[in-house]
C-alpha cells in the first residue's frame, strides 16, 4: 500500500487536519455532519477548530453525557441526519465481528461519504522488536488482550480488504505518531546504553520500511457502492 506520509501527529490532530481538508477540498460544503464512533469522552471534538461541523458521538459505553450508545454490530438506532464524515479512532481493533460492524458503518454513511479509520500499526518497528523478544507484537499482547480488549489485528491487507468488502476505497495511508529518536527525555537511568542499541535497531527498520514509522497508522476511506 503506497503510504502518503509518515507524520508526526497523533490520531486527534490527524484526524482533525484530515476532517478540514476532507471539507474544503472534497465535500466542497461549509456545513457538515460527522459521527465519532467510538468518542468514549468527546476526545476528538476539542480538535476540530473546522467551523461548520455538526459533531454526533456515539459509543457502546459512553463517558460523556452528550455521547449516544450505539453497539455497531447492531444497525445504527437513530433518526439523525446522514453524515459524510465518520470517524474510528483505534476502535476497529477492538472488534468482534469487525465485518458485521464495518457493513453497518458503511450503510450508515451512504455513498459518497468519508471514514476516517486509525488503528495500532502491527507493522511498527517497535512491535517488530516486542515479536522478537516476546513473541508478541505491541498493543496485541495477552494484557492487551486483557485490559483493552484488543482481539483483532489489524494488518494493513487486512483491513484494506475489510473496508473494500464494505463497499469503501481507500483515498490515503499514513502512518502516525512519528519515527523513532535516538535520544529524547525519556532516555536516562543506567539502561541507557541498551536503550539506544534497540533504538538503533528500530531506526535502521525504519529507514528500511517506511510501514514501520509510527505506533498506529490511518487510513481515509471513501464509501463508493
Amino acid at each position: 500500500m503506497f503510504i502518503k506520509e509518515n507524520s508526526a501527529l497523533d490520531r486527534y490532530e490527524w484526524s482533525a487536519k484530515k476532517i478540514s481538508e476532507i471539507a474544503v477540498d472534497h465535500l466542497k460544503s461549509k456545513n457538515i455532519t460527522l459521527y465519532d464512533v467510538g468518542a468514549r469522552d468527546n476526545i476528538l471534538k476539542k480538535y476540530i477548530t473546522t467551523a461548520g461541523v455538526d459533531y454526533f458521538a456515539f459509543d457502546l459505553e459512553p463517558l460523556d453525557r452528550s455521547a449516544e450508545e450505539w453497539d455497531i454490530e447492531k444497525p445504527f438506532p437513530y433518526k439523525h441526519p446522514a453524515p459524510q464524515i465518520i470517524t474510528m479512532l483505534e476502535i476497529v481493533e477492538h472488534l468482534k465481528n469487525p465485518w458485521i460492524c464495518m457493513k453497518n458503518i458503511s450503510d450508515t454513511i451512504g455513498q459518497g461519504g468519508y471514514l476516517i479509520l486509525t488503528t495500532p500499526n502491527p507493522a511498527w518497528s517497535n512491535s517488530r522488536i516486542d515479536l522478537l523478544k516476546s513473541g508478541y507484537l505491541s498493543c496485541f499482547s495477552q494484557s492487551d488482550l486483557d485490559l483493552n480488549h484488543h482481539v483483532f489485528t489489524p494488518w494493513p491487507h487486512i483491513i484494506t480488504r475489510l473496508l473494500a468488502d464494505s463497499g469503501f476505497e481507500i483515498q490515503e495511508f499514513s502512518t502516525l505518531d512519528g519515527k523513532t529518536n535516538i535520544f529524547d527525555k525519556n532516555l536516562r537511568g543506567i539502561t541507557i546504553p541498551f536503550k539506544i542499541i534497540s533504538r538503533l535497531a528500530k531506526k535502521a527498520i525504519e529507514m528500511r520500511d517506511n510501514t514501520s514509522c509510527g505506533m498506529s497508522y490511518g487510513i481515509i476511506a471513501k464509501r463508493i457502492a
